[in-house]
């Protein structure tokens, strides 16, 4: 097994809804393999219905090193990531959504194949989705997110990574 190192706050994150109360924690930071921690830290997600507040990683959270021996490790926590934010929102349109991993940027891509164009619940479930699985890396890595609508025909050209839902 991989050795396991802290996560800092030294990496860029994309979203500036995010809040840390410093000393109070406001929830509970559940994690693959049953690890759950208090944190301080969340993410703000706004829907129609208002605002919406996600756990984030703790700062010093362990995450896997980045080097070559721990792809497998990292492939896998960001599949049970995506996988965890699937629940209960996810989009009609979704018929695919893979995990990729580069790890000399030390960053991770979502790619989701849809089969029609998003709109209304389906766009609002992608973006809570995307912000749930960016709360889980808050400081680790980059999380970016790319959609495609497929058409008809199937699809051809897949993103290349590990599939984490495949709608059946």
């Amino acid at each position: 097994m991989a050795q396991v190192s802290p996560c800092t706050s030294r990496a860029f994150f994309q979203s500036p809804d995010w809040f840390d109360t410093g000393h109070s924690a406001i929830g509970t930071f559940r994690f693959r393999g049953g690890r759950q921690v208090p944190t301080t830290r969340a993410l703000i997600h706004y829907t129609p219905e208002g605002r919406r507040f996600i756990p984030a990683r703790p700062e010093g959270f362990a995450a896997p090193p980045w080097r070559l021996d721990a792809w497998h490790e990292w492939q896998a926590d960001l599949a049970w990531s995506l996988r965890r934010a699937l629940k209960g929102q996810t989009p009609q349109a979704l018929a695919l959504s893979v995990v990729a991993l580069d790890l000399r940027a030390c960053a991770a891509t979502l790619y989701h194949v849809l089969d029609r164009t998003p709109r209304g619940a389906d766009e609002h479930d992608l973006n809570a989705i995307e912000a749930e699985v960016m709360a889980d890396f808050l400081g680790c890595c980059r999380i970016g997110t790319l959609r495609a609508v497929s058409d008809a025909g199937g699809m051809d050209d897949l993103p290349k990574g590990m599939v984490a839902y495949r709608r059946l």
